[in-house]
């Protein structure tokens, strides 16, 4: 039952004796209709303004769904008194919030409750992760859609750090989402602004594998010698047919640092081909370094960061020799040479890497000195401090 209420001469309200109860069941284009009434956070609106929010298209069935949402009780009519008849001036929604719900639209409060909660992720990440506070701070006052869809991607930046990730823009985004591989052109526009992404180990361009040392490379074109020319950066696909391996080295020594792997290039042992491994080395590296090891096998010593993922990654360059029955060893790793100078605290991600290390019975005896060294103390250290 509807009643009306005078509110002076010319003006009354037309509402619901029974209150709210829940919308009526409303067929499709009632339905869109009423979502598009709904997108606006609006309590009190101008009857003009919803018919502007039906557009043409819906024009038609306003009068209809006014009827029908009126005698549910979700909203009271205030009308005027005009040409002989009562006109529909304003509207109030009973229960805004509620209403919104039971449409699919998230109302106000909850969308800022959303909306802080994502802010305050944020400026944690940026305490926690003090290199990211530029982007956090250009970050803030993006649409809640924006900010809810890139702290996943500030996340897994800071876990393809941690794990000393290499690779390509695509092998990053794999990385990131790796159900979709979708990170859209605004995305990394975003992120190409906010960070260096070449010093994170994230190119646009075909990886490289660095050489130095006792080795030389035959092509169509000519003979490359690293020794001669200092180090060699040759794109890790063009380590293939038809170039060939004109001088071997007698053992390969990895180097996870750059710093120190050109530091340590000119002064390489004789016999001995140093090569630069990039952090968690991408798959085309890897088949470079296949490739390399099948022309060319030789032992390795390997040395990387004395941290958690530092072992890991020893433990990916390793697997590589052991496929071809070649010996393998860390090389500068043990605490010996580090634990008196500049360590770092382990983080989070240090302490989960060394639970996962726990789990493997693959680790030499070494590395598993290490491992528990590192536990122990609660400290890491990076390599270029003394190599």
């Amino acid at each position: 039952m509807i009643e009306n209420t005078s509110n002076g001469k010319h003006r009354r309200i037309q509402a619901s004796s029974a209150g709210f109860t829940g919308l009526p069941a409303l067929r499709g284009v009632h339905h869109r209709l009423l979502q598009r009434w709904l997108a606006s956070d609006i309590q009190e609106r101008a009857w003009q303004s919803l018919l502007k929010a039906a557009g043409t298209e819906y024009l038609d069935h306003t009068e209809t769904l006014l009827g029908l949402l009126l005698e549910a009780g979700a909203l009271k009519v205030k009308q005027s008194f005009k040409n002989g008849q009562w006109w529909p001036e304003r509207i109030v929604w009973a229960d805004l919030p509620t209403l919104q719900k039971s449409m699919g639209i998230q109302p106000a409060e909850e969308r800022d409750a959303l909306r802080t909660d994502l802010q305050q992720q944020l400026r944690a990440l940026a305490q926690e992760q003090p290199w990211m506070a530029q982007a956090v701070d250009n970050s803030l006052a993006l649409p809640t859609t924006s900010l809810h869809a890139r702290i996943p991607l500030l996340h897994a930046l800071v876990a393809w750090q941690a794990e000393q990730g290499f690779g390509l823009r695509q092998d990053f985004a794999l990385f990131a989402r790796p159900h979709t591989k979708a990170i859209s052109p605004t995305e990394w526009m975003w992120l190409a602004t906010s960070f260096d992404l070449e010093s994170l180990r994230i190119g646009r361009f075909a990886p490289l594998l660095w050489l130095a040392g006792a080795i030389s490379l035959q092509s169509p074109h000519g003979r490359l010698d690293a020794a001669a020319l200092g180090f060699l950066a040759l794109p890790v696909r063009r380590l293939a047919a038809p170039v060939s391996v004109a001088m071997a080295p007698s053992r390969y020594w990895l180097i996870e640092n750059r710093t120190s792997f050109e530091r340590c290039a000119p002064t390489a042992p004789a016999g001995h081909c140093v090569v630069w491994l990039p952090g968690r080395p991408s798959q085309d590296w890897l088949r470079a370094m296949e490739w390399l090891l099948a022309h060319a096998p030789a032992p390795a010593d390997i040395s990387c960061d004395p941290d958690p993922a530092g072992i890991e990654i020893a433990l990916t360059a390793g697997q590589l020799w052991q496929h071809h029955q070649l010996r393998w060893d860390s090389k500068q790793m043990a605490p010996e040479f580090w634990q008196h100078g500049k360590t770092l605290p382990l983080n989070r991600y240090d302490l989960q890497t060394l639970e996962r290390l726990r789990q493997r019975s693959d680790l030499p005896s070494d590395l598993a000195v290490l491992r528990d060294y590192l536990q122990q103390k609660e400290c890491k250290a990076e390599q270029e401090g003394w190599l």
